[in-house]
């Protein structure tokens, strides 16, 4: 699932060019990197954008395939994809980590990029809540 936008993101969508030989799935964080998309990663503490659609530029040149983007706010609503069960008692209400470019660390709290509100579906390991702009680390 990764990260879905739920509320205050209308007009803020950008267009912005892609790094060479690399790959973005839809809903997946991406970040700049030398005036190019990238895949966001593990242990990123800021993040900055979730691609709004998938682009292949696998074997294309920088700047060759742009991708529609969400620039991440704080006000923003998100549903996200974390990396384990999530329990009401532990999880809701606590800051956490980027596991990879499509998942939060609920085991780790180094960073704090993502705050829990809510688990959406606890089988599924999808929780809503938001980024911390900037990381509270």
């Amino acid at each position: 699932m990764s990260f879905i936008p739920r509320f205050k993101f209308d007009g803020m969508v950008r267009r912005l060019p892609v790094y060479t030989a690399i790959t973005i799935a839809k809903y997946e964080l991406v970040k700049m990197s030398s005036g190019y998309l990238t895949n966001g990663a593990s242990g990123d503490d800021e993040v900055e954008y979730v691609a709004i659609e998938a682009v292949d530029n696998a074997s294309g040149d920088s700047g060759a395939k742009f991708c529609d983007v969400i620039p991440i706010a704080d006000n923003q609503i998100w549903d996200a994809t974390v990396s384990a069960t999530p329990v009401q008692a532990t999880h809701v209400g606590n800051d956490y980590d980027i596991s990879s470019k499509t998942t939060i660390d609920v085991g780790n709290t180094t960073d704090k990029v993502f705050h829990i509100d809510e688990i959406i579906n606890a089988t599924d390991k999808i929780v809503r809540g938001r980024f911390n702009k900037p990381a509270i680390a």
